[in-house]
């Protein structure tokens, strides 16, 4: 009552009092809460960036690590100087003291030039440290119990090391091993290595961007109490910690959260499980710090609004537009983000088309070239020379092909889009074709060019004969290239077999390409299977794109192997990598490639085929090589010629083309075949795009099947014959074809033996033979056969064939007493 008896001034002055101090509350208070928020989301953004990337650089340092320790134990000589001290058995004692000595001296080399391998022992089969960088553990006995175990570096698989207390420093350490085996798998001993893990607390403690009060740190569970594992927090505190972010990282949980830390400071902390290291790392800020500018605003907007409404009302004005500008700012990075997706976009459109337009009028020429390069190889009046030049003729074709199709192979790659495409193929093939195609090139450049294969190595394999071919054309022509003198060597040899499937059979192939060139500066090691990375030799060549190393790679580990290389300045460079393939029968197919069709077979109907195809060279080499066999062939230059053609002709069969003017072979097939009714036209699609994702198209269109361009004659006759059941007339069938049907049931047919068979022979030799067939010893094999006596040579026989089938199993259980 008495504000109401208070003269006017008053109240005006403490109504507009309290409205003011009401109005610059609400403000205040919307103000912080709104710029808490903003600073919320901002400072985990921020804590989010610092942890990935710490994460990411933790992750990288102990991938190099094991990338390191791996190479420092792989190279060859050292390699073999380890197996010797190793085995006892092959090693007199001054050459074991002198191979001591040369691998203790290796050792402290490796020490300095790879400080973060701080300590360096070979322990023999007990566990007994026979070498170390640390004469003083010489002697000792290392426990296996706390090591972490290394086999092979691949990016992404999953490597957890083992932290555990130093008895000898009472710090955090890991220790990296590897467990040494002979060449029957074997443990002889474990190479160790302790890594220096400053460098991890370096990570731990740059706090850039984490203001004042931001840190970082990692905890692990050592015995059975979670525990920092930078070394400076675990300096302060020895004892277990626990915070609520702690306690969830631990639990595998990764999130971002307000929470009390393990000093029970409020904090805004971001936690994640590092799954590969087996550890939590927590990036956190105190909230005092973090919502200091969210009161700093506050208690302006206050004293603002104390001093003068005016004020008040300017600032929130300034706020305002502030907000404006920074959303429009915000709209127009977002719109120019767009902008630059769409240009993207449509660059990688323009590509894809420009790629199938090359690859058309590419392939399109080639396509002619080969087929009647093919034709006039049947021309019976050729002589030696010029059937010699055909072929060289279809071989460099062949050749132009293979790379119009790696050019497109690397447009997939970076799309992202690169699969693997097996198929069964003769490698002793492939390894000619490789050798006859750097044979020339080697000797122009005074070079030696030598192929080391296996005697065990398979014909016949299942892989990406595509993708093998192109790893092993770019490392030779890489070693021819940079190779002034002496020579380059590709050995090929068979390293295990396997058992995966009843009936399937793999082997793990090894393939080391040698050279004498200039070989690779260390420091360039790391970077040479970088893309668009070229050494200094390579610059100096000026040839290349920087491209090929980074693409075998890829290739080879997709098939499950890696390229891995060892060099030395002035004295060459050796590439080397291990695929599995599976082994394959010589196929029917296989053989009916060397088949030349030279007619149809008699008592056959006349089967029409209509050619279709804007290219006249095209429509007159498919149209003269059907002719030539006796099909009543027609042509047509474009879809519409193709329909009238059909409806006053009906082929059994349309080769079709599809892209053509007026009409392409897309609208044409889906006329055809809507016309058709139940007996459809068969339709197969010749197209000379090497895209594979255009067969769905064309499938869809109705075509029954594509052939791509360039052909090979094979593949349309028996094409043909796949969809009208004709049956042909094969060059020499009077004179072969008794002898390849018979060589063909000898293949297949079971070898049948008795471990009875064998009981002719004495009971060492059949020991022999087991022990062979245990070891997978061909060579072995063969030679114990050749002392079978000449009157049992059915017996001799039935064993090579087995030998050569790769049964070895077979041969164990008939030997076996």
């Amino acid at each position: 009552m008495k504000f109401w008896k208070q003269q006017l001034t008053t109240k005006i002055a403490s109504s507009f009092l309290l409205l003011s101090l009401l109005t610059v509350g609400v403000v205040g208070g919307v103000a912080f809460f709104s710029a808490r928020e903003a600073l919320r989301e901002a400072a985990f953004n921020k804590l989010s960036v610092a942890a990935a990337l710490k994460e990411e650089e933790i992750t990288r340092w102990f991938e190099d690590q094991q990338r390191e320790f791996l190479l420092v134990v792989e190279f060859p000589d050292v390699k073999a100087k380890i197996n010797k001290i190793l085995n006892d058995d092959e090693i007199t004692k001054s050459d074991s003291q002198t191979t001591y000595e040369i691998l203790y001296q290796y050792l402290r080399e490796v020490n300095k030039v790879k400080p973060n391998l701080q300590e360096i022992s070979i322990l023999d089969r007990t566990n007994k440290i026979i070498i170390s960088t640390n004469k003083k553990r010489l002697g000792k006995y290392k426990p296996s119990a706390n090591v972490t175990y290394v086999e092979q570096v691949e990016r992404g698989s999953n490597f957890r090391p083992i932290f555990y207390v130093s008895p000898d420093t009472n710090k955090l350490t890991v220790t990296l091993a590897k467990v040494w085996r002979n060449n029957a798998g074997v443990r002889q001993g474990i190479i160790l290595a302790n890594l220096n893990l400053e460098r991890i607390d370096e990570i731990v403690r740059e706090k850039t961007g984490l203001g004042d009060s931001g840190e970082t740190y990692l905890v692990g569970s050592i015995g059975s109490e979670n525990k920092f594992i930078s070394e400076e927090h675990r300096k302060k505190h020895l004892q277990g910690v626990s915070s609520y972010g702690i306690e969830q990282a631990m639990l595998g949980a990764r999130g971002l959260e307000l929470y009390r830390n393990y000093k029970k400071v409020p904090v805004l902390g971001v936690y994640r499980w590092l799954h590969e290291q087996e550890f939590a790392l927590l990036v956190e800020m105190e909230q005092h710090e973090a919502f200091a500018p969210a009161r700093r605003l506050a208690n302006v907007i206050v004293i603002l609004g104390l001093t003068a409404a005016g004020v008040l009302l300017i600032g929130v004005y300034w706020l305002s537009r502030q907000l404006e500008i920074s959303r429009k700012q915000l709209e127009d990075y977002s719109h120019q983000l767009e902008v630059k997706a769409q240009e993207a976009e449509t660059a990688n459109r323009a590509k894809s088309e420009f790629l199938a337009n090359m690859s058309h009028e590419l392939r399109t020429p080639l396509n002619a070239i080969l087929g009647f390069a093919q034709l006039m190889e049947r021309d019976q009046m050729l002589n030696s020379q010029q059937h010699n030049s055909l072929a060289t003729i279809n071989r460099s074709g062949e050749h132009l092909l293979a790379l119009i199709n790696d050019v497109l192979e690397m447009s997939k790659i970076e799309a992202g889009r690169t699969v693997l495409n097996p198929e069964s193929f003769n490698l002793h093939r492939l390894l000619q074709i490789i050798k006859d195609m750097f044979q020339l090139r080697a000797s122009a450049k005074g070079l030696v060019l030598e192929f080391e294969t296996d005697p065990n190595l398979p014909h016949f394999v299942v892989g990406d004969r595509g993708k093998l071919r192109q790893v092993l054309i770019n490392l030779l022509g890489n070693s021819i290239k940079f190779t002034s003198k002496g020579g380059v060597i590709l050995r090929v040899k068979v390293k295990s077999w396997h058992k995966q499937y009843p009936g399937e059979k793999l082997c793990t192939l090894y393939f080391e390409v040698e050279d004498t060139g200039k070989g690779i500066r260390p420091e360039e090691l790391d970077k040479i299977f970088d893309p668009f990375v070229q050494t200094a030799s390579g610059a100096q060549a000026r040839g290349g794109t920087g491209l090929g190393l980074a693409i075998s790679r890829q290739f080879i580990r997709m098939m499950g192997g890696d390229v891995c290389i060892s060099s030395a300045l002035e004295k060459g460079s050796t590439f080397y990598f291990e695929i599995k393939l599976a082994l394959a029968k010589r196929s029917k197919i296989d053989k009916s490639t060397k088949r030349q069709v030279i007619g149809l077979a008699p008592s056959q109907e006349s089967y029409r085929i209509l050619v279709v195809d804007d290219r006249q060279e095209n429509r007159d080499l498919l149209a003269e090589l059907l002719s030539k066999v006796a099909f009543d062939v027609r042509t047509a230059n474009n879809g519409i010629e193709a329909i009238e053609q059909w409806q006053e002709w009906r082929p059994n069969l349309i080769w079709m083309d599809m892209r053509m003017p007026l009409m392409d072979g897309y609208e044409a097939t889906k006329e055809i075949k809507a016309r058709s009714g139940e007996h459809a036209t068969v339709i197969i699609a010749l197209t000379a795009s090497a895209f594979e994702e255009q067969r769905a198209a064309i499938l869809d269109a109705g075509c029954d099947d594509l052939v791509h361009k360039p052909f090979q004659q094979e593949v349309i006759f028996e094409t043909i014959g796949k969809y009208l059941g004709v049956e042909y007339l094969y060059k020499g069938d009077s004179e072969n074809y008794d002898l390849e049907e018979d060589s063909d049931s000898d293949m297949e047919e079971e070898v049948k033996l008795t471990a009875e068979d064998l009981t002719i022979m004495p009971k060492q030799w059949i020991v022999n033979l087991n022990q062979a067939a245990i070891e997978v010893d061909a060579d072995s094999i063969l030679q114990i056969i050749e002392e079978i006596p000449e009157n049992n040579k059915n017996l001799a026989e039935k064993l090579r064939k087995l030998t050569s089938q790769y049964d070895f199993d077979t041969i164990i259980e008939l030997s076996s007493i």
